[in-house]
């Protein structure tokens, strides 16, 4: 309590116990007059005006020492609180009014401090909640942002891994389109291959058709609409609003709404192929998934690559060196799974052993040389006049063996003898010194039969072509009926 404020009370206390002494002293007078004691006014006034300042002093000095001490100390005690310089409690000051106060301040100081406390605690786990919810909304984002990039590893990943598999380009790119279908959420992708030659895209993939296998080996040329001008200029281009798209006609098999992505996808800055991913919604790619098919498109490319260069290592252990044709080994390969497509989906299968007649008297007459230009001619024909389904195999010297899936024995007699006809009517070298001044060929068709084997199936066809050159050649012989079905010329 300031010294003025504790003056100001001992003034107050004196003056008021003055002014109460004055008024005792005029009371006194009066009663005196009326007792009818005569008392001298001049030592009346004396007396009178001692008591007074008396009385004033010493009310004030009490005032000051029981009541201005003990409230300047309750008054220092809350200043002190109030400034947080202290936390001391009042000591007792008695049982009187101010010794109630000093108690009830004290129980207020130790509420308040208590209540200071409290809120100290509150704000220190509000600090530390706070700062936990920071940190939990830090690692959220990071956590998330982590799977993202988990997602997108574990999606080159898998391209890396489809383009190690022992498929060949085809299978893998379906694979890879299927992968990205479903990883990405699209509703359709493709892959289309680049023949720079002949600056056109050929579709080696679908996804998210109702029937993809009908769309395979569509063409799209280099001056045809968004996606020959992506091939041709090799930049990416992203539609997010197909429905308003004026650029010329995407593709015909895509839906005319939703967004498209389309990426040129490269190896070592030379184009390989185009990819083309779509979403049913506009505006469906964000900045992020753009950076992500980007970096897609650069792994496709180099599994493309990596996978063809796999396929001409195979093709090197599989196919024939002199024709290109397949091996007695990737006929076994083929065979294989054909039996088993027979077996789960009950499909036709059958095989056209082939051979060509008189082969060692035109290579003693005209040397191999000569012979061998027949076989690659022999190749090339049947190769352009067969599905790219079926398989041509060179099994050894001038013997052939086609296989035909999804073909009935009557079919494979059909297509052996359009083979035996070209044959009979194309010039081969050295096939005007043959028997009948033309090269031919004796043809034998077998079809699968229950419980038979590939090999078992190779044997009955070459059982027919044995017949068909007891026949006398030039003709197709069926296992089944062991008669010919076409003969057109004899030797």
């Amino acid at each position: 309590m300031p010294v003025v404020s504790r003056r100001r009370l001992a003034t107050h206390a004196g003056v008021q116990a003055a002014g109460l002494s004055f008024v005792l002293a005029v009371v006194g007078w009066f009663v005196l007059g009326w007792l009818d004691i005569r008392v001298p006014l001049p030592i009346f006034a004396w007396i009178t005006g001692g008591a007074v300042l008396v009385a004033g002093l010493m009310s004030a000095f009490y005032v000051e020492l029981s009541v201005g001490r003990r409230v300047a100390r309750v008054v220092r005690a809350l200043e002190a609180h109030a400034k947080q310089d202290s936390l001391e409690r009042l000591p007792d000051m008695g049982d009187d009014e101010i010794g109630e106060i000093g108690r009830a301040i004290n129980a207020l100081l130790a509420n308040v401090t208590s209540l200071e406390v409290r809120m100290m605690e509150q704000g220190d786990e509000l600090r530390s909640t706070r700062e936990e919810l920071i940190l939990k909304r830090a690692l959220s984002v990071k956590s998330a942002e982590l799977e993202q990039r988990l997602r997108e590893r574990a999606l080159l990943f898998d391209i890396v891994r489809a383009s190690a598999s022992e498929q060949e380009l085809d299978g893998v790119l379906g694979d890879i389109a299927k992968r990205l279908g479903h990883a990405l959420d699209l509703r359709e992708c493709m892959l289309f291959l680049v023949d720079s030659n002949t600056r056109r895209l050929t579709l080696r993939a679908a996804y998210g058709f109702d029937k993809p296998g009908e769309l395979l080996e569509r063409i799209v040329l280099f001056d045809e609409g968004a996606l020959g001008k992506v091939a041709q200029t090799t930049e990416p281009m992203f539609v997010d609003d197909l429905s308003a798209f004026e650029s010329g006609p995407l593709w015909d098999p895509i839906a005319p709404e939703g967004s498209i992505a389309i990426l040129p996808v490269e190896h070592h800055g030379q184009i390989t192929g185009v990819m083309a991913a779509t979403r049913a919604e506009p505006s469906g790619f964000s900045t992020e998934e753009a950076g992500l098919l980007a970096a897609i498109g650069d792994q496709l490319g180099l599994a493309i690559r990596h996978t063809q260069l796999f396929d001409e290592l195979r093709r090197g252990s599989q196919h024939d060196d002199l024709t290109g044709l397949g091996n007695r080994r990737l006929l076994r390969i083929r065979l294989e799974d054909e039996l088993h497509r027979a077996e789960r989906f009950g499909q036709p299968v059958s095989v056209l052993a082939i051979d060509i007649d008189h082969f060692k008297a035109l290579n003693d007459r005209h040397g191999h040389p000569t012979g061998d230009a027949s076989l690659r001619k022999l190749a090339g024909l049947m190769t352009r006049n067969l599905r790219r389904i079926d398989t041509i195999a060179r099994i050894v010297g001038e013997e052939f063996v086609v296989l035909l899936p999804r073909t009935s024995l009557s079919e494979a007699a059909q297509v052996g003898d359009k083979i035996r006809s070209i044959v009979e009517r194309t010039e081969f070298p050295g096939g005007e010194g043959q028997p009948g001044g033309m090269l031919t060929i004796s043809v034998g068709a077998a079809s699968l039969q229950a419980d038979e084997t590939g090999a078992d199936l190779l044997a009955r066809a070459d059982t027919a072509l044995y017949e068909a050159k007891d026949q006398g050649r030039n003709c197709v012989v069926t296992a089944a009926q062991g008669t010919g079905v076409a003969r057109s010329a004899t030797s």
